[in-house]
């Protein structure tokens, strides 16, 4: 399955967590590896960076290097467009999804992806498969 990697993710694997939860996130982010195909775009990799320092005082450059080390060898980077842009608002005026959220629901109908992988409820408004522990 084609499957949009959200921020959230992402920060779990990155900020430093109870050994527990992080053994989970990690389980949970090696059975995607193996069994899909993963992709983000940079309004992941921004959120990924700027909530890692704001929440969790993860330095820009120890994201930075996750980012390159343990995420962009694993995953397709899609990019943002108009055709991005104009499917977002529908998510927005319809499903009043946060501006954020309607950006990576729209990469997912664009880019004819099955499922995001997200602890975000607000995807379970839509008709998105939402991928969680």
């Amino acid at each position: 399955m084609k499957v949009l990697v959200d921020a959230s993710l992402l920060i779990y694997l990155n900020a430093r967590m109870p050994d527990g939860e992080a053994r989970l996130v990690e389980e949970f982010w090696e059975g995607l590896l193996r069994n899909h195909e993963l992709f983000v775009n940079l309004l992941v990799l921004d959120e990924t960076i700027y909530t890692s320092k704001r929440k969790y005082d993860v330095p820009f450059n120890e994201t930075l290097e996750f980012i390159d080390r343990a995420v962009l060898p694993h995953v397709e980077v899609l990019v943002l467009g108009l055709e991005t842009y104009l499917e977002a608002k529908k998510y927005m005026v319809k499903y009043g999804l946060k501006p954020s959220d309607s950006i990576h629901a729209a990469t997912v109908e664009v880019f004819g992806l099955q499922a995001i992988a997200s602890e975000d409820r607000d995807f379970d408004k839509i008709s998105i498969k939402r991928l969680w522990l």
